[in-house]
């Protein structure tokens, strides 16, 4: 697990010097603490055949500490490869390799030299024969040609900036600078390093803004417009010819469709089969690994596995005061039941100096306040192990949230007349709760959206900010400049065409949600501190294998049936049966509280994010509900709080 930074640049304009490489570097040596390492070819004119390559490299070493391992990493034949992540089949991987190449002179034991191996014996196809979570860049010397890689959930982060020959910002996704050749590339491991090259456009891009509102994270792009993110599976390669050579694939599809879908029995024992082994693969490590546990379902499989596997395991937790929001009582009988070492810690939330540390790290807007939480557990953990499991995901791939169970509850109403939905919307309004996760909420939010298509009410039940909020929160002008975007409906409209609806939303999360903001979460979480944190659940042959269960299998008799008796011998009955708490904080009350003074003066400042682009008396009237109690809108001033950090720790220019 590292980060790294770095430039090809084609064109004399674009040359980078060794200071601003320097403070690319910077920008991510929290990810890796443990060694660095700058590569800049030599000095002499820039060109098509001979292009400036700047590399940089930050190290936490997890496999083979020995500094031969340490990157930028280079080959016999004088390729260089940049890396972020772990390969868990790079054993199996060097052995084949060796069948194939027995006299490959093999200079570390680490999964890098095996990664970059695999790309000269497979080409860009190597990702394929990948099992793990990775980000990385190479530059093939011999072929003069740029390869960019991404894993196939998203785990690991990788940003793009990228201009064509006439100096002109261009998508690597537009089709028009394919008739020109590139002038210079940029790419980074966070949005940060990137915004230390002199020619990154740092302008807002609207369509990002209004989906962060919308949604409360970006994904497919970022909030700058200069600045792309390679998408989940994405491979890109970059040749400068007199017409541009730039190839964007995807390698991996989560969508099957099986002929006939297995018999509940033999998906319960596939289901077994595929966590543990997906837990046996990533125990590889020459560092202590241990296990977030909550006590929940998913982490609480995720420790059993690893229990199951052989050896001590380390558990680790977090609570705080307020009991509403600890879980550490569960946790601890779990780890007592498993015989774990558990650590436990509580925690005094300090986020009026916590929440522009999370701002910075994240490189633009993100919502997701269980960001925090995070954030302390990793802090804790890193102090024993430098690697830990965790059990994201298994809400995604197993049908976990209510709103799964929603949406197949509201199927069963499409028979009902037009105007006896209406009636039951409009009666279910007088019902109490202003929480957005109170029984009150949830029953309005659900009886609101009986007549709409499937796919707009997924989205409105994931919606952070309503349509009608966000047009009247953004300017004049914004509201033009976004008009034409594809809003959050837009989105999701093609994925509940052909699908059952439980499978076409779980198909959105996992294409969206999951790398938009949950693994984008505990990804910058975790490596502000230099933790690596793994999740089983992400495991390719696992979430192919989940995609293709049925809604029965899904959610017939509860949530996460496969789950629940896959791994019902191992694991106390009430840690299946018990309410889900979710990982929170009460930013509700610190708003009405200690925050509301910092919530304030950073809203409305004359120089605030806010002041230039939203409509204040909509902002007065959000904040003025909240702290009356009339409305909860916790979530939503904390996405507009955090959208005021990340403008004030990052000073982007004005758009």
């Amino acid at each position: 697990m590292c980060g790294f930074a770095g430039v090809v640049a084609w064109d004399e304009r674009y040359r980078v010097t060794r200071e601003t490489l320097a403070k690319m570097s910077a920008r991510v040596a929290h990810r890796g603490p443990d060694g660095e390492g700058m590569h800049i070819s030599a000095d002499g004119p820039i060109g098509p055949d001979r292009p400036q390559i700047a590399l940089a490299h930050r190290r936490l070493a997890i496999l083979d500490p020995d500094p031969r391992a340490n990157q930028p990493f280079m080959d016999y034949a004088g390729r260089w490869i940049v890396f972020n992540g772990e390969i868990y089949n790079f054993r199996e991987l060097r052995a084949e390799l060796t069948k194939l190449q027995p006299d490959y002179p093999w200079r570390t034991n680490c999964d890098t030299e095996v990664l970059l191996a695999a790309y000269g014996q497979w080409g860009e196809n190597c990702v394929e024969h990948l099992n793990g979570m990775f980000a990385f860049v190479v530059w093939d010397e011999p072929k003069k040609k740029l390869f960019l890689a991404r894993d196939r959930m998203g785990q690991k982060p990788l940003y793009v900036a990228y201009l064509n020959g006439n100096g002109e910002r261009a998508s690597i996704r537009d089709w028009y600078q394919r008739d020109r050749p590139p002038a210079a590339v940029a790419f980074a491991s966070e949005i940060g390093a990137l915004l230390e090259v002199p020619w990154i456009d740092r302008t807002i891009d609207p369509r990002a803004l209004h989906q962060y509102l919308s949604v409360g994270y970006i994904t497919g792009g970022t909030i700058h417009r200069g600045i792309e993110e390679l998408r989940p599976s994405e491979r890109l390669s970059i040749q400068w010819r007199e017409a541009a050579s730039l190839n964007l694939s995807r390698y991996f599809h989560q969508k099957p469709r099986p002929d006939a879908p297995l018999s509940d029995s033999l998906a319960i024992e596939t289901t077994r089969h595929l966590v543990e082994q997906a837990v046996q693969r990533q125990l590889v490590s020459d560092v202590p690994i241990g296990c977030f546990l909550s006590g929940g379902v998913d982490s609480s499989i995720i420790a059993a596995a690893m229990r199951r596997s052989g050896g001590a395991v380390e558990t680790f937790s977090i609570g705080f005061d307020d009991r509403r929001y600890d879980e550490r009582s569960f946790a601890k009988a779990v780890a007592q039941h498993l015989g774990t070492k558990h650590h436990e810690f509580c925690v005094a939330p300090r986020a009026a100096e916590d929440l522009p540390k999370l701002a910075a790290v994240f490189g633009q807007p993100f919502a997701d306040s269980s960001a925090l939480p995070t954030h302390y557990l990793s802090r804790e953990t890193r102090s024993h192990v430098k690697v830990a499991l965790s059990g994201d995901g298994g809400d995604e791939l197993f049908g976990g949230y209510d709103r799964y169970r929603a949406m197949l509850a509201g199927e069963k109403f499409r028979r009902v007349p037009a105007g006896v939905l209406k009636i039951i919307a409009s009666s279910s309004q007088r019902l109490p709760g202003s929480h957005p996760k109170s029984t009150g909420a949830r029953l309005k939010r659900f009886t609101a959206t009986l007549s709409d298509p499937a796919y707009v009410r997924y989205a409105r039940f994931v919606r952070l900010f309503d349509s009608e909020t966000v047009e009247q929160l953004l300017t004049s002008e914004l509201r033009a400049a976004t008009r034409d975007c594809d809003t959050v409906e837009g989105m999701y409209h093609d994925y509940f065409q052909e699908d059952e609806v439980v499978r076409a939303a779980l198909l959105v999360d996992r294409l969206h949600y999951l790398p938009g903001d949950l693994l984008t979460k505990v990804d910058r979480a975790s490596m502000l501190h230099a933790l690596e944190v793994r999740s089983p659940f992400m495991d390719h042959e696992l979430v192919q294998f989940a995609a293709g269960l049925t809604t029965d299998q899904l959610l017939k008799g509860g949530p996460k049936r496969m789950l629940r008796e896959a791994f019902a011998g191992d694991l106390p009955a009430w840690v299946f049966k018990r309410k889900k708490m979710g990982f929170a904080v009460p930013i509700g009350d610190w708003f009405r509280g200690e925050l509301r003074g910092m919530l304030r003066d950073h809203l409305f400042a004359a120089n605030s994010f806010a002041a230039g682009h939203f409509n204040r008396p909509v902002v007065e009237r959000l904040v003025e509900e909240h702290e009356t109690g009339r409305v909860d809108h916790s979530q939503r001033l904390y996405a507009l709080l955090m959208l005021e950090l990340w403008w004030k720790a990052l000073a982007p220019s004005p758009s």
